[in-house]
């Protein structure tokens, strides 16, 4: 089978949960087809040769290239007199396609992979390939959800109009695709309502649980931690509602308890809760883990956004005790109280921290039943089975694709 993978960005390093979900998948279709992947490049030269090198370790063939659209806050205040939808003008670009058309006319490919709905703005003109489209979320979603959270009335509309633009044209992209993937059965199930959609299927976000090693002894430290993009909209809002609203419940309990927010190209409001006496702003770590391995509790208190977190799925394969919102839990069909803790007001979340930070016998068990869940419906390898079962059906179930364990991963 030949794979043709096309992206919004490079998939290394993993230093975001966009670029994971794709990296993974790079690695579950390499694991039974030959990919070649064409990317916007995400990063500086002085990484381009090491990052191109890595990626030709799975693929057999990295196009990587550059001229992404540059936009400004001018552009996407002169969006809102547009009739397309803002996400065009972020994604495309007429270099990116002519490289496109010219791969296409040169090679022929079984599948064709494009990740991320902006990027079937898009045209992939080549009979005989099955297309598929991977969504890491479905946009409007988030940009209505967006929406809700915005105060300023002027923003919210813009907002409103600009979700609207997107829906319309992510619901076209989507019926113009033979096969969808979701990252979980809810958003599954929203496109499934729509008419003249193709096959949908679940294709859930996956993390590599040996390189997540299961650590389940907690430091006694009552070391909090957030893990995430920083400079993200819906994470920014879950700090600020963590930070204001429920850290100082937590404080009245447990009044040495320290935060550490990790990760991102933190937004000044981010770095201003640094000067706090117990809260750390790391921004951009080279390894999780360490921070990881020295939290007593997880916290993901997210009130938007869409997908899956990948930052509970990598926190549970670790053994972290995680207290959630339902939202930053969201599609992920963990079971609260089980694999990890769930609350929606800051009392409610705040109590839950408490417990986790001073329970050990709770600690315990969330650690082993987390790590168990994530191992069996989370790990790539595993996954990869699925997807080549679903690619397989697809096509025609071909007799000609390799077993999935006979060729590199």
């Amino acid at each position: 089978m030949k794979t043709l993978l096309v992206a919004p960005f490079t998939p290394f390093p993993l230093v975001f949960g966009g670029a994971i979900r794709v990296h993974h998948l790079m690695k579950m279709l390499a694991s039974f087809s030959e990919v070649t992947l064409l990317a916007y490049r995400s990063w500086a030269d002085v990484e381009a040769e090491a990052v191109q090198d890595y990626l030709e370790t799975i693929c057999h063939r990295v196009m990587l290239v550059d001229g992404k659209p540059a936009v400004t806050d001018l552009d996407r205040v002169r969006s809102v007199l547009r009739m397309r939808s803002f996400q065009y003008d972020v994604h495309y670009s007429l270099h990116f396609q002519l490289i496109i058309d010219d791969l296409l006319a040169a090679e022929q490919f079984d599948v064709i992979v494009v990740e991320m709905t902006q990027m079937g703005y898009f045209h992939y003109h080549q009979p005989g390939a099955l297309r598929v489209l991977d969504m890491q979320n479905i946009e409007y979603e988030l940009l209505f959800r967006r929406a809700e959270m915005v105060a300023h009335p002027l923003k919210r509309a813009a907002f409103w109009l600009e979700a609207q633009k997107c829906y319309r044209d992510e619901i076209a992209i989507c019926r113009s695709y033979d096969l969808i993937f979701t990252p979980s059965d809810r958003e599954r199930l929203i496109l499934q309502r729509f008419q003249q959609m193709p096959p949908v299927e679940t294709l859930p976000n996956t993390i590599d649980v040996d390189y997540f090693a299961f650590h389940p002894q907690r430091p006694m430290t009552n070391q909090i931690t957030f893990i995430g993009a920083t400079q993200v909209d819906a994470n920014r809002d879950g700090l600020r509602y963590f930070v204001t609203q429920i850290l100082p419940l937590i404080e009245q309990h447990v009044p040495d308890v320290r935060v550490s927010i990790v990760g991102g190209d933190p937004p000044s409001e981010i770095v201003a809760f640094g000067q706090r006496p117990n809260v750390e702003v790391t921004g951009f770590v080279p390894d999780v883990r360490t921070y990881m391995d020295q939290a007593t509790v997880l916290v993901v208190p997210l009130r938007s956004g869409g997908g899956t977190r990948l930052k509970i799925l990598e926190g549970l394969a670790f053994g972290v005790p995680t207290v959630s919102t339902s939202v930053g839990a969201e599609g992920l069909n963990l079971v609260p109280d089980e694999h990890l803790l769930i609350a929606d007001t800051p009392e409610a979340f705040a109590t839950h921290v408490v417990q986790a930070l001073t329970d050990p016998a709770l600690q315990k068990h969330l650690s082993v039943a987390g790590r168990s869940f994530v191992e069996e419906h989370y790990s790539w390898r595993n996954v990869a089975i699925q997807l080549r079962a679903y690619l397989e059906r697809a096509l025609g179930s071909r007799s000609t694709v390799p077993d999935v364990h006979s060729t590199r991963a």
